[in-house]
């Protein structure tokens, strides 16, 4: 049985963001999802605290099982989403195929991204917002790829934040963070883990981090930039490579994670962005831009898995 999610909206994919390079209003069309911000009891999701060495490690999860969508996590705004009751990791999760795209992504973005575009994947959650009162330390997800458009050696699972002017149209920061190199397309439920350190005073290895026009942005950028989020997407790409866009795509998302642990902040309160500046679409191939050395690769996590296990369709 499955609970269909499916909507249709006038704007392009969400997870295409990269295909429109700099140019922000065609990444502001290409995007479309959401959560809701600082309020995980209230969530109905999973929330769960763990004593560790420097103070209470919370932890929400949207596991779906219960029938929740926190994170209203898409791909695409023009191909069905449907909440599939089995072949998660376990129970249900969110899929999404029949669609096409070079950067096959699922992004999650607030309301204060392109305010009066009228769009129901809109929503605040705890997956955007202010992570730095929050204390946000790592996000973890489980992801499918169940069917594989076209595949590229140079493919990684990257996180990337943005954080938008007071319009909601330009960038103020972009932030990106790319696992290892996935030489070919995973196999079946995998689980990726990204470092955040909200409250780090200075910018966390591993991270490219820069400001609307492309220069990069400074450790004492980082903490104020984290404390507003209005988009997280993770996707199969690694930034300043092109792919082809090749056939389609159908993907699963589930157990949608964030640890947090509140304390002392170095930017108590949100402080003034910088003026975002508009960066002229890239007339050539991007270069690549190489992978850090020392980042994580997938985390794997004991999360049980049905058996016999349905497989989804």
């Amino acid at each position: 049985m499955k609970k269909s999610v499916t909507t249709f909206l006038l704007i392009a994919l969400s997870a295409v963001v990269l295909d429109a390079g700099n140019n922000v209003s065609d990444r502001a069309t290409l995007l479309r999802a959401a959560n809701a911000m600082l309020a995980p009891v209230q969530e109905n999701g999973s929330l769960r605290s763990t004593p560790s060495g420097s103070g209470e490690t919370n932890t929400f999860i949207e596991t779906y099982d219960d029938g929740t969508d926190v994170g209203l996590w898409h791909c695409s705004v023009g191909a069905p989403r449907t909440l599939e009751a089995d072949g998660g990791n376990p129970g249900a999760y969110i899929q999404q195929g029949g669609f096409s795209t070079a950067v096959p992504t699922w992004a999650s973005i607030s309301t204060r991204f392109q305010p009066g575009v009228s769009d129901p994947y809109k929503i605040d959650s705890i997956y955007t917002g202010d992570w730095t009162s929050l204390g946000v330390t790592s996000i973890t997800v489980d992801l499918n790829v169940i069917q594989v458009a076209t595949w590229a050696t140079d493919r990684a699972v990257t996180l990337e934040l943005l954080q938008m002017d007071e319009t909601g149209f330009n960038v103020n920061y972009d932030a990106t963070y790319t696992l290892p190199d996935l030489p070919d397309p995973p196999v079946g439920w995998q689980t990726y883990s990204f470092p955040v350190n909200a409250n780090s005073p200075t910018i966390p290895e591993g991270w490219v981090f820069t400001r609307g026009d492309g220069n990069p942005a400074t450790d004492a950028e980082w903490s104020p930039f984290l404390h507003r989020i209005d988009l997280t997407s993770i996707g199969f790409y690694k930034p300043g490579f092109a792919y082809p866009s090749l056939g389609t795509w159908i993907l699963g998302t589930d157990n949608v994670e964030i640890d947090f642990q509140t304390g002392p902040t170095p930017t108590p309160s949100p402080t003034p962005s910088p003026s975002a500046t508009v960066s002229p679409t890239p007339t050539g191939t991007p270069t690549a831009t190489p992978t850090p050395t020392g980042t994580p690769r997938a985390t794997p996590r004991s999360r049980p898995t049905p058996h016999p296990r349905p497989t989804p369709r």
